[in-house]
């Protein structure tokens, strides 16, 4: 992946978080904060693409995974800033973010996870939020640290990208759960619940919906999957070891297993449609309320 040049020292962009958390202009030598931006979502951008031509065929399969990038606004970046006052703007893991989502299984995210790591940077950390979710968000992030150069230092730096790779019902939820927090409280993000009951029952409602029935419904599918692998090993191996009557016998009876599995899976994509319609739903009548806000 090409190497970006960077116009600024870490110096700098610390001193434009600065004034970025304190709501003051920026002293003059530093950055513009567009210029920044533009940036972190050209960095953003290269990574997609690197993610995005590589072949998933053998990890998911059939499955096409949908790859997109985007940089932090100023806005969202302003308010991490000030939630957090230890923060420095060149330390904020996903001003530069990417996302791959697939309707794939649990064990095929691991495997996306590894794979992106050690395309981009093998030292990169792969944080598994499905193993601590927070507020009900489940999903692996590879914490990336790629080469830049600073313009004035010729130095060699580190530029900080997240990728986020989820799960079909994972990213429904995120998505779901962002329209509900620009409704109710971007609090809802870090365990804050509203002060109106009805309001806090729903968040309650919405995070066991991730962390109960969601990820019951994941590991269903994960465990079926690996048995179907199995069996499909195993009818394969019946054939060879046992040819005539008797290993015809013995074929028939794992077809039976099969059939019986193809009915577990069955039923799991049944029961995941109707979770992406009710969080699909709630999605679209909370960006309308959103909407209507704003008029």
């Amino acid at each position: 992946m090409e190497r970006l040049e960077a116009k600024w020292t870490v110096g700098k962009l610390k001193r434009l978080g600065n004034a970025l958390r304190d709501g003051a202009e920026p002293s003059s030598g530093l950055p513009d904060y567009d210029e920044v931006m533009l940036f972190y979502n050209e960095v953003a951008v290269q990574v997609e693409e690197e993610i995005d031509r590589q072949d998933w065929g053998p990890v998911l399969g059939e499955l096409r995974p949908r790859v997109t990038s985007r940089a932090k606004s100023i806005d969202t970046l302003r308010e991490k800033l000030q939630r957090i006052k230890t923060y420095q703007l060149p330390n904020i893991q996903d001003i530069a973010g990417v996302r791959f989502e697939a309707d794939m299984s649990l064990d095929q995210q691991n495997r996306v996870a590894k794979q992106i790591a050690a395309l981009l940077n093998p030292a990169g950390e792969i944080d598994d939020i499905r193993m601590a979710p927070h507020s009900g968000y489940r999903a692996i992030h590879v914490l990336l640290r790629l080469p830049t150069w600073d313009g004035d230092l010729k130095a060699s730096l580190q530029v900080r990208v997240e990728v986020q790779i989820r799960t079909q019902l994972q990213s429904a939820w995120a998505n779901m759960y962002e329209a509900v927090a620009d409704v109710l409280g971007r609090g809802i993000r870090y365990d804050k619940y509203p002060a109106e009951s009805e309001e806090a029952k729903l968040v309650a409602e919405l995070q066991h919906l991730a962390l109960d029935r969601i990820t019951k419904l994941e590991h269903r599918r994960n465990e079926a999957e690996r048995v179907n692998g199995l069996h499909r090993d195993s009818q394969r191996y019946l054939q060879t070891l046992m040819p005539g009557p008797k290993g015809e016998r013995a074929a028939e009876d794992v077809r039976a297993w099969g059939e019986r599995l193809e009915s577990v899976m069955a039923s799991v994509q049944v029961l995941q449609q109707s979770y992406l319609e009710e969080m699909q739903s709630i999605e679209s009548r909370f960006a309308t309320m959103r909407e209507e806000r704003k008029r």
